[in-house]
């Protein structure tokens, strides 16, 4: 199953490359910026959110916006790899009627196309946070890259599910996105996660698989320190069984796609 999953996207990777350089140019087609839309809109809206809840909270604004900056971006990565998941064999109807192509490669499109906006607006951060703590840069950062691993994988898994399940029920793409809107009030990005353990509520995120995963990306971009040994072991195996359920739900519904379109 597994070596069938893969070996249909190596078959296809000129047809997948193709298709995310396609959805890049028409998604900043005609804008006088272009790409650089990709590092403005996080931007923006970090030093927005950012300096509201910096003054409601009352933190240091250098301190508050690159933590909340860290965390804003994977998880608008990962909001975008769900909810364009959904759509993935949908928007594919074409290629998947009319093509022999292979059904694994629209999802890996989406997640591809979102984490090559994600870099960006990494690069983003890293201008900001250089201005704002650059005494905080070291090698401690390096570790931001298997943590990118991580996500890029579970981001995968997630928009492989998300389009097998509104394939087969259309109603799933508005309760997933009610859904997301919940957890990510519950996910500790524009708060600290000991603000919710002060309270004896760390239960709320300790269950949060979505926590974990912004965990291994977040805390190493940040310089300070590591995400402990449990956060990663946690986050690499909420990551390899959501991966390899996600594989299964799309090599067991591959074949009749084209039926269900």
């Amino acid at each position: 199953m597994l070596k069938d999953y893969f070996k249909g996207i190596w078959q296809d990777r000129y047809i997948l490359l193709s298709l995310v350089n396609k959805d890049l140019q028409l998604k900043y087609r005609r804008s006088a910026l272009g790409v650089a839309w990709a590092i403005l809109t996080p931007l923006g809206l970090v030093l927005i959110i950012g300096s509201v809840y910096s003054i409601i909270f009352g933190a240091d604004p250098k301190v508050f916006i690159p933590a909340l900056f860290a965390g804003l971006n994977p998880w608008l990565f990962i909001n975008i790899a769900a909810d364009g998941g959904t759509m993935s064999f949908i928007g594919a109807e074409g290629y998947l009627k009319q093509t022999t192509v292979n059904a694994q490669i629209f999802p890996v499109r989406v997640v591809m196309g979102g984490f090559i906006n994600l870099l960006y607006s990494i690069l983003a951060f890293f201008a900001v946070y250089l201005f704002l703590q650059p005494q905080l840069f070291g090698p401690k950062m390096l570790m931001m890259f298997p943590g990118l691993i991580i996500m890029f994988v579970f981001a995968v898994s997630l928009a492989n599910i998300s389009a097998v399940l509104n394939l087969n029920a259309r109603d799933y793409q508005p309760l997933q996105s009610l859904i997301l809107q919940g957890l990510f009030y519950v996910t500790p990005i524009i708060y600290e996660p000991s603000m919710l353990a002060a309270k004896g509520f760390a239960i709320v995120y300790q269950i949060n698989p979505i926590y974990y995963i912004l965990e291994v990306v977040r805390t190493p971009m940040l310089g300070r320190e590591l995400p402990t040994w449990d956060v990663y072991v946690i986050a690499i195996a909420i990551t390899v069984v959501l991966f390899f359920i996600s594989v299964k739900l799309v090599m067991k519904t591959k074949k009749g796609i084209a039926f269900k379109l």
